[in-house]
């Protein structure tokens, strides 16, 4: 017999240890800030470029009115849905594991691994389409920043800022790269000849000369791999971001009134319950979260497909 809402108990301890862990390889969250909001579906005013429209004359006669004018407001939409996993954890196992091992914990630690995986993958595959983010270049052989002779990745760089600030009038401040991409274009000569007298002696000062140079504040880097192999078969191993970069407006203050690339849309807190299963002779940990990735303004990112080779 199935456990009943009466049977299910929220675990303030495993709830508040799934709040404090944070898998350090995982960017979406970075990318697309999370905004709390009451109700799990809603929507939110996206404006259009009328304040940037140059009205050709907006003197006022004496007596006479001022000049009227207009603007478009459209709607955006949110819908946060639940993503769940659970892991029966039997009486044998956790009564017999000893420090610094917890099969409760453990549990969850597994749990939000995989929830946070799927959250990650969702956004990068989002990104890495070419529909989704139309000002884009898709780069091929001599043109791929793996070629360290032919290509020019800072003018490829500088093409997708100057998009992004003619067609928004904002200034983008953060830099995305897939694992491989970054490896690439640190190691391009361009790059090299133009922060080699910096006097680097650790990873942090690299990326901090790299997001000045690229007129970034910030610069993710998105090394999260993934396992696509079914159960049972043989591991196949990627990188969730792949060989792509992208250039983005991100709000410093997170809201849903601040135009940005896009924020993670939360209706609810993680939670961690627990319910018994007597046939199984366990507890079942089942960690619970809910949001949705809302893209507010897809014209606030540039895309560079197949960054390197």
């Amino acid at each position: 017999m199935k456990p009943g809402l009466r049977d299910m108990a929220v675990d303030k301890i495993l709830t508040q240890f799934s709040v404090a862990y944070r898998n350090e390889n995982l960017i979406s969250d970075l990318i697309f800030p999370v905004i709390k909001v009451k109700e799990r579906a809603g929507k939110f005013a996206k404006y259009g470029k009328d304040n940037l429209r140059l009205e050709t004359s907006i003197e006022r006669a004496p007596g006479a009115r001022a000049r009227s004018f207009d603007y478009s407001v459209s709607q955006g939409s949110y819908a946060c849905s639940e993503k769940s996993l659970e892991k029966i954890v039997p009486d044998e196992f956790a009564e017999n594991t000893d420090d610094p091992y917890d099969a409760k914990r453990d549990a969850v630690l597994f749990a939000i691994d995989k929830i946070w995986l799927h959250q990650e993958a969702a956004l990068a595959d989002y990104m890495a389409s070419t529909v989704n983010l139309t000002q884009n270049v898709t780069l091929a052989g001599a043109d791929q920043w793996s070629d360290g002779v032919n290509s020019d990745p800072l003018d490829d760089i500088t093409t997708a800022r100057e998009t992004i600030k003619l067609n928004t009038a904002k200034h983008p401040n953060v830099a995305v790269f897939g694992y491989q991409t970054w490896r690439d274009l640190i190691r391009h000569p361009d790059v090299i000849e133009r922060i080699k007298y910096i006097g680097l002696t650790d990873p942090n000062m690299l990326q901090k000369a790299v997001a000045d140079l690229l007129e970034v504040s910030e610069i993710y880097i998105g090394d999260a791999v993934k396992n696509t192999a079914n159960q049972g078969q043989a591991d196949s191993m990627s990188y969730v971001w792949g060989k792509h970069f992208w250039l983005l407006y991100k709000a410093p203050r997170p809201t849903l009134m601040q135009a940005s690339f896009g924020y993670t849309i939360k209706d609810m807190d993680r939670q961690v319950d627990t319910y018994r299963e007597e046939a199984r002779v366990g507890d079942v940990v089942r960690v619970r979260d809910s949001y949705d990735q809302t893209v507010v303004d897809s014209a606030l990112a540039y895309f560079v497909k197949n960054a390197v080779a």
